[in-house]
Order: C-alpha cells, then sequence, then structure tokens
C-alpha cells in the first residue's frame, strides 16, 4: 500500500475551516430568566421613554398587562412623566416554573425607589428643575406569567403577592 497526502478527487475536503458556529441550545429555565430580565430591561427603558416604548415587545397583545402598561404609558406622555437617573429598580427572581414548552411562571421579589419626575418643556430647559412627582419605595412579591409568541417569551399576566411601600421586602 502507498501512503500519500493527496485527497482523493471525489471527496472536497476542506483545507482549513476558519468559521465555525456551534448553537448550544440554553437549558430551559436559564432561557426564561434570561427573557424576563430583557422583559425588565425593556421595562426600564419605556419609563425613562414612555413616547417610544413598544408594549407589544414587552407584553402579550390584549392581555391586561399589556393594557395596563399602554395605558401607564400614554398617561405618562401626555403629563410628561418619566423615570429618572436616581433610585433604580433591583429583582431577583425566586423561582421558575415551566408550565409546557411555551408557557411559565416567573415568581419575582421587586424593589423600585426610582424617582419619578415631570419632565420640563423645552422651553423652560435649564430654567427650572424638573419636579418631582414620586420618590417613594415600593417592593413586591409578586408572579409573572410568561408565554412564548413567536419564539420570543412575553408577560402574559402579572399577581402580586406581597405589596409594600416604605419597606424593602427583598431584603430578607
Amino acid at each position: 500500500m502507498i501512503e500519500t497526502d493527496a485527497k482523493p478527487s471525489s471527496v472536497n475536503v476542506p483545507e482549513s475551516i476558519t468559521d465555525t458556529s456551534v448553537i448550544v441550545p440554553m437549558e430551559p429555565l436559564a432561557d426564561v430568566e434570561s427573557a424576563f430580565a430583557l422583559l425588565i430591561d425593556r421595562r426600564i427603558d419605556c419609563g425613562r421613554s414612555p413616547w417610544s416604548c413598544e408594549p407589544e415587545r414587552i407584553a402579550v397583545e390584549g392581555t391586561d398587562v399589556y393594557e395596563t402598561l399602554t395605558d401607564l404609558m400614554a398617561d405618562r406622555v401626555a403629563n410628561r412623566v418619566v423615570a429618572s437617573q436616581s433610585g433604580g429598580l433591583r429583582y431577583r427572581i425566586d423561582h421558575v416554573n415551566l408550565t409546557d414548552d411555551d408557557s411559565a411562571t416567573v415568581r419575582v421579589c421587586f424593589t423600585d425607589d426610582t424617582v419619578l419626575v415631570q419632565s420640563v418643556p423645552p422651553s423652560l430647559e435649564g430654567e427650572i428643575p424638573p419636579i418631582i412627582v414620586d420618590d417613594s419605595l415600593v417592593s413586591s412579591v409578586t408572579d409573572w406569567d410568561l408565554r412564548r409568541v413567536g419564539g420570543e417569551w412575553l408577560w402574559s399576566a402579572e399577581r402580586p403577592l406581597n405589596w409594600s411601600v416604605g419597606e424593602d421586602l427583598c431584603a430578607v
């Protein structure tokens, strides 16, 4: 037998592989947790810029949580209320339960001390400071239902289990 480095002409063997991509599926619970974090980021962006909020990227259209978010952002736009950079929203995911491949429930503890302000009309910007509308500390333990729609996890319902103004329920 004669050994050779020549490749048989009938087989196409690349000289080198320069671009390889391996898609490793996330664990289902980690996927839901990551999706929830993205939804929280989108919701925070809505608070800071309610006029460019897209509720359909956060909640399933037609659900109560979608309608509540849509109404809240419309109210904030009408009254020029925005979330300032003072304070912030902190949360802890306590539990994730996959109901099926496209439904999950996430139990979350929130603490929110974001300062809401009424923005100053452009004609007065720099002359007067924004007016503080709400600077309270609010905390809750809430179950969020998520549903996968078009390959993306979205909020479909929320159920507050415990709610407090002035007390951080997540400090434990």
